[in-house]
């Protein structure tokens, strides 16, 4: 792929500091290597209103929301962008809310009319451009399988908006890639890969499956897994129970 602009959303609450952020950073790195434009946004920086369902954006006013808040002037730098990433922890199987709002903020670029594409009703676009969707997600689980719906979400999203799926990087038992890094523990294969997925998407298009599993690769078996979660959330709840009788 040529010079492009990718436009990207973190909707973790903790934002830069977040094991999202673990992941998404190495991938925008390799990005902006291969030479893309790269712009970053937190959902918790930005007043998004919920769609209510007026569809005056696709009637009325097309192409702009009944809505006055950020939207205003993200939505044409996402009109505009060739690919979007949209970076979110699992949360209930899928995105966070201000996630999902974002997503439901985007029907502004459809029209109200309906077409068959690929055998399945659909809205048009008002203006058809070709981009690309990635999914950047980690979750507190071990398996990879925990990821499911949510990509199922994704891909879904993406056809309503015309885009192409491009992949996932998901990232299972996220916060213990982030506890072994800060132990220095050897984990720079999967950041490296990290980056190596953003390289190749804005190099050749896409991204290498070989690559997308070295990302998602366990850290640790299954059963050390649930040992080590376990004792930590322990630790958590008896540290709270300490706090509340000292209160």
């Amino acid at each position: 792929m040529s010079k492009c602009y990718a436009t990207n959303y973190n909707s973790s609450p903790h934002k830069g500091n977040g094991n999202t952020a673990v992941i998404l950073d190495p991938f925008l790195q390799g990005m902006k290597e291969a030479g893309a434009d790269i712009s970053l946004h937190y959902t918790d920086d930005l007043i998004i209103s919920a769609c209510r369902g007026d569809l005056r954006c696709m009637t009325h006013t097309p192409g702009t929301c009944i809505h006055d808040d950020d939207m205003r002037w993200l939505f044409p730098k996402m009109e505009d962008a060739d690919i979007w990433v949209l970076a979110s922890p699992l949360y209930c199987d899928g995105v966070t809310g201000p996630m999902k709002t974002l997503m439901d903020r985007m029907v502004p670029l459809l029209q109200l009319f309906v077409e068959l594409r690929e055998d399945r009703c659909r809205h048009p676009l008002w203006t058809p451009k070709e981009r690309m969707i990635v999914l950047v997600s980690n979750c507190g689980f071990w398996e990879n399988e925990s990821f499911d719906p949510v990509i199922a979400q994704t891909k879904a999203f993406a056809k309503n908006v015309h885009a192409e799926y491009a992949g996932s990087i998901i990232r299972p038992h996220g916060p213990t890639l982030k506890a072994m890094i800060q132990k220095g523990l050897p984990v720079q294969d999967v950041l490296d890969s990290i980056r190596d997925a953003g390289f190749q998407l804005i190099d050749k298009g896409y991204m290498d499956e070989c690559t997308l599993n070295a990302i998602s690769r366990p850290l640790k078996t299954r059963d050390a897994f649930l040992k080590d979660a376990n004792e930590i959330i322990q630790n958590i709840i008896d540290h709270a129970m300490i706090h509340s009788e000292s209160l």
